[in-house]
């Protein structure tokens, strides 16, 4: 009787660096920043919560050059990540029907980054609506 051998398809160490994988890794990676971004926040809620002399240490801190900087390629490495995930979001949902025909990758994708910028310069707008 013979051994059963399956076929174990050869995988190259490189494989991440071809291009669908290279703008997936980086889509995935991107996700580290969204967090980071998020601890900054927590972080301003936790200092808020602690006090005004801690606040205002925190506030003195986003006004450096260097959380400026690190601000600044937060913010776009979230709009990368944003802007791809919503490029990958007609590739996994069910094919919408409208009026009998198939919409669009192109179309879903736009209606989904547009709802996300409205709702982004709503809480804008309601921040400062709040604020002042």
């Amino acid at each position: 009787m013979s051994e059963r051998r399956p076929y174990t398809r050869p995988i190259d160490e490189d494989w991440w660096k071809k291009p669908p994988y290279l703008s997936y890794t980086a889509r995935e990676l991107s996700g580290i920043a969204v967090t980071i971004y998020g601890g900054v926040l927590f972080t301003g809620l936790f200092s808020l919560w602690r006090g005004p002399e801690s606040y205002n240490a925190f506030l003195r801190f986003l006004q450096s050059p260097l959380s400026l900087l690190l601000n600044l390629l937060l913010l776009a490495v979230v709009v990368y990540h944003v802007v791809t995930w919503f490029q990958t979001l007609p590739k996994t949902m069910p094919k919408m029907i409208v009026d009998g025909k198939q919409v669009p990758a192109a179309k879903i994708t736009q209606i989904a980054t547009l709802a996300a910028g409205g709702s982004s310069l709503l809480l804008i707008l309601l921040t400062m609506w709040v604020a002042r």
